[in-house]
């Protein structure tokens, strides 16, 4: 018999279950729980446990801390190991959300504080979407040296086109506050950090109580609508992102991302 997913020994991930809810706290506060290769791997076998749980109707995703829900990539981590896209699975997909895993479950994602490059697959895959009134939403992808074919791509159904392209283009300097993210539709409710969880829990716990079978046909539908342009542009952008950046290049942007500047230290 298999461990239930609350059980099972994760080192940055806090995973609990109330009722038929699975709560995932991705836990590197310090730093701003951008993910490295270990991450990767835990979420996927959370999405998976969650998946295959009949159990288990809902999960709610979250930061630990108060300053970062995601920032990405783990810039540190890739320095150090070379290894530069642990999302991308052998067939150099992205694989580290629910939907990039095919569960057609819903997930309620609750955005802690900045939001940022990476981050964004969770709230683009997202199916409810609220944040924390200090929360910030932003890409860096050009002040790593990256284009941006993947998170900007899910974005575009989630905020307008014109949104889209002036964050792409100006990088870690343009940035969304939590209202305005409220009045563009990114998110749907806004929250004191302390309530944050709380409410998405109580959302999720209202969800749990309808048939899974419909939610999971509803969903399997709806994505499905969304996904099929969404596919066909991804695919066009990893084989151009593949041709564009160099590993020289990009190590080069790597580091000088990690010098002093306009970082993540202010939402300002």
């Amino acid at each position: 018999m298999s461990v239930p997913v609350e059980e099972s020994p994760f080192t940055t991930l806090r995973v609990s279950r109330e009722d038929r809810v699975l709560l995932v706290v991705m836990d590197r506060p310090e730093v701003l729980n951008a993910y490295d290769g270990r991450m990767v791997a835990e979420l996927r076998a959370v999405w998976r446990a969650f998946r295959d749980d009949d159990r288990l109707r809902v999960a709610v995703l979250t930061g630990a801390g108060d300053r970062g829900f995601s920032t990405g990539l783990d810039v540190d981590d890739t320095l150090a190991t070379g290894v530069a896209s642990p999302s991308l699975d052998e067939d150099g997909r992205v694989a580290i959300t629910h939907r990039d895993l095919r569960v057609n479950k819903p997930v309620v994602v609750a955005v802690n504080g900045f939001c940022c490059a990476g981050g964004w697959h969770f709230v683009n895959d997202a199916d409810i979407v609220l944040c924390s009134d200090n929360a910030t939403f932003f890409d860096t992808h050009v002040d790593v040296g990256l284009a941006n074919p993947v998170e900007a791509v899910g974005l575009l159904s989630r905020l307008p086109l014109t949104e889209v392209l002036r964050m792409v283009v100006s990088g870690r300097s343009y940035r969304l506050g939590a209202e305005r993210a409220r009045e563009l539709g990114l998110v749907t409710e806004v929250l004191p950090r302390a309530e944050l969880t709380a409410r998405a829990m109580e959302i999720a716990q209202t969800v749990a109580r309808h048939p899974s079978g419909l939610l999971a046909s509803s969903l399997e539908t709806i994505w499905t609508a969304v996904d099929d342009q969404r596919a066909r542009a991804e695919a066009l952008g990893l084989a151009l992102l593949a041709r564009a950046s160099t590993d020289a290049a990009r190590r080069g942007s790597l580091v000088a991302f990690r010098e002093p500047g306009p970082g993540l230290s202010s939402p300002s």
